[in-house]
């Protein structure tokens, strides 16, 4: 029987029942993106079995736990490379690697910076929040937005821009949400899971323990929705964009920039049927009985 987005919200829904108390402090941004995350998978149809979902260190890593579908959590700062293994492992997944601005920006930016250029079929949400959330709110990368500092030290340096390493580093979808506004956010990641490549979506997840500047009150005040004239297939019109955004003090949410890439298949895909018809597992499950 054909899915339809109903059913799949339905199993989404029940399926997420955590078996665990979920372990985020009130209010915290995280839970608007499991809620958007829910449905967009709705919307897509998609179901648990078809969906891998990667879970970074941090407190935003815990949301691969609330959704009881497959999924994965492994070393700090190597989402990506565990998401792009997994996708190459199986391409009919479909695979979306859930990490926080530390995760990703700082120990994992190598990864960032490399998979964008490689451009997986992988979609990735980044919880963004400017702090270390699990290790009591020390800053990360993206501390000291919307802030003026004269001077910077080495241990108070600019902040990263995702979307603008990203954009320079390859990727060909890019986009911002803020999820104090879940229905908007679940737009923007279904836009991106279906995008044919690496797509980037920065979220601006408030930490309501740690991060006293960048409220969800300061965030509803500062993003503004990507203009309808926008062309987002411009990689030019993207910069400008985010160019015209920052002098005006504001925070653009929605799609920035989507060119999907021209592509080659894979020179070699998974062909396990073939490769393991004449091997004996006996040997194997031996130990086991």
């Amino acid at each position: 029987m054909a899915t339809t987005p109903a059913a799949a919200a339905k199993v989404w829904e029940q399926n997420a029942t955590p078996r665990h108390r979920i372990q985020w402090c009130p209010g915290c941004g995280d839970f608007g993106v499991l809620a958007a995350l829910k449905m967009a998978l709705g919307r897509l149809e998609l179901m648990p079995h078809e969906v891998l979902l990667v879970g970074g260190i941090g407190c935003s890593g815990q949301i691969r736990n609330y959704l009881n579908g497959n999924g994965f959590h492994g070393a700090h700062g190597a989402p990506l490379a565990y998401a792009t293994g997994a996708k190459m492992a199986n391409p009919e997944l479909t695979v979306i690697t859930l990490a926080g601005d530390g995760d990703t920006l700082a120990i994992g930016m190598e990864n960032f910076v490399h998979v964008s250029r490689r451009d997986p079929h992988v979609t990735l949400i980044i919880m963004n929040n400017g702090v270390y959330g699990l290790t009591k709110g020390q800053n990360s990368p993206t501390a000291g937005l919307g802030q003026t500092m004269e001077v910077h030290t080495e241990e108070t340096p600019p902040f990263v821009d995702p979307l603008r390493l990203a954009l320079v580093s390859g990727a060909s979808f890019a986009a911002q949400s803020f999820s104090g506004d879940p229905k908007h956010c679940a737009e923007i990641y279904a836009e991106a899971i279906k995008h044919n490549g690496f797509a980037v979506v920065n979220d601006f997840s408030p930490c309501v323990t740690y991060n006293k500047f960048n409220t969800y009150e300061w965030y509803k005040e500062h993003v503004e929705d990507i203009p309808a004239g926008h062309d987002p297939s411009s990689k030019d019109a993207a910069w400008a964009l985010l160019d015209d955004f920052d002098r005006r003090g504001r925070l653009p949410v929605g799609v920035v920039y989507r060119a999907p890439r021209k592509k080659k298949p894979h020179r070699r895909l998974p062909i396990w049927d073939e490769e393991f018809a004449d091997v004996d597992p006996t040997p194997m499950l031996q130990p086991f009985r």
